[in-house]
């Protein structure tokens, strides 16, 4: 595989990281004070269980909160020029934006957080760190997103959710959540045929599958990247966001 675990380099509490190409001697031998500071900031960031309920894609309250951490500890947006000389031309320039950016004594880290965005933008966030990595902009690139176990536990969300709720029904429903007209029939009639337990787990799917479903950015699908290549060669740290950090 092209990506693995090391404990021993960088590890938080509720969060699962992996490396690619020996991140994890780079970070802990060269950005240990990098280390320090994300460990810090990552320890202080949780997800209160209405903030999943209540939803929202990658510019949500939880993306908010998160990025509000990073730019507090000056992590800022940079954006990066370069150009291309063909036979004594010199080509348009290009920009590289990297949302989360800061310079440290031994190199530079670029940060991208990925919540709840389509998964293509995993494909955008590597190729840019490739790009920046070879001009020699980037030391290390970071890519923050749902971590495996949290993705499991966000169907269990909002069957917990669901249960509060009595009686069951699309009012109620709506003053917290805001459905299609087509998941509206499908949830009224759920309700309406069903035995409460049947419709409760019913309708957390549904909700689950379009606010979180499998072609959203979430570890599993960051992974088959890098098994793919992304990014390379640029040094990669992964880390997912665990269950743990649900409030």
């Amino acid at each position: 595989m092209a990506y693995y675990t090391n404990d021993d380099a960088f590890t938080i509490p509720g969060y699962e990281i992996y490396f690619t190409r020996f991140a994890d001697s780079i970070i802990k031998d060269h950005f240990s004070d990098a280390r320090d500071e994300l460990s810090r900031i990552l320890s202080n960031f949780y997800i209160p269980q209405q903030d999943i309920v209540k939803g929202g894609g990658g510019l949500s309250s939880i993306t908010q909160s998160l990025a509000k951490l990073l730019n507090d500890e000056k992590w800022t947006k940079k954006v990066i020029e370069s150009s291309l000389h063909v036979g004594g031309k010199v080509l348009p320039s290009k920009s590289h934006e990297v949302d989360h950016y800061k310079d440290f004594p031994r190199g530079t880290i670029g940060l991208e957080i990925e919540w709840n965005n389509k998964d293509p933008f995993y494909d955008r966030d590597l190729e840019n760190f490739r790009k920046v990595h070879q001009m020699g902009e980037l030391s290390l690139g970071v890519i923050i997103t749902r971590g495996v176990s949290l993705q499991a536990e966000l169907l269990h969300v909002y069957q917990r959710f669901l249960d509060s709720i009595n009686p069951l029904n699309m009012d109620a429903l709506l003053s917290h959540i805001s459905f299609s007209d087509n998941a509206k029939e499908k949830i009224n009639g759920a309700i309406d045929v069903l035995p409460r337990i049947q419709a409760i787990a019913y309708i957390a799917r549904l909700i689950f599958s379009s606010k979180f479903g499998a072609a959203t950015t979430h570890m599993s699908k960051l992974l088959t990247r890098l098994d793919q290549g992304g990014g390379d060669p640029c040094p990669l740290i992964l880390i997912g966001i665990g269950k743990e950090r649900l409030v």
